[in-house]
């Protein structure tokens, strides 16, 4: 490796032998180029600032050193998210006070889930009856557990029939 503080030496090619000298080959004048030291940061640095302009937009410039360090301690840090996390529970108690509960719609009236056992009831019905049986457990039952037993019979069923069909 070659150290940028210590003088370059010389090259057997840079010193002048006693016998008849040669002009010097394209070869040894890439040579030579790639033995030239690399140009000081000064001027990497104008031409940076030259064509910084350019990268603002797609880099922007980091914050400086003294904003970057000014960071809040962790007390400080925990009591503002907790008055962060006050104002937004303030902010969902005050939504909620907008649009008030409907008085006429219960939990009774939504579906409810069901067990498997009206899951395999619906099932088995709509597996053997076919379409009626899909027609009447999907119209009987009013959980989610018997209406997709039902969905899902009914598909098995057509499967059944395409391959007795076939």
């Amino acid at each position: 490796l070659h150290n940028e503080d210590d003088p370059p030496e010389s090259s057997a090619a840079e010193q002048p032998s006693t016998s008849t000298e040669t002009p010097q080959t394209p070869q040894t004048a890439a040579a030579s180029e790639a033995d030239t030291s690399p140009p000081p940061y000064c001027s990497i640095a104008v031409e940076a600032a030259a064509t910084s302009e350019t990268h603002n937009e797609f880099y922007p410039v980091p914050p400086p050193y003294s904003v970057a360090t000014s960071l809040p301690t962790y007390d400080e840090a925990e009591k503002a998210k907790a008055a962060a996390m006050a104002a937004a529970a303030a902010e969902v108690a005050q939504r909620e006070e907008e649009y008030p509960p409907r008085d006429d719609f219960s939990d009774a009236d939504q579906l409810r889930v069901g067990n498997d056992g009206i899951f395999m009831l619906a099932f088995f019905m709509a597996f053997i009856f076919n379409w009626i049986g899909f027609c009447l457990s999907f119209c009987i039952t009013n959980t989610i557990a018997g209406r997709y037993g039902a969905i899902c019979g009914f598909g098995l069923s057509l499967i059944k029939w395409i391959l007795i069909v076939r």
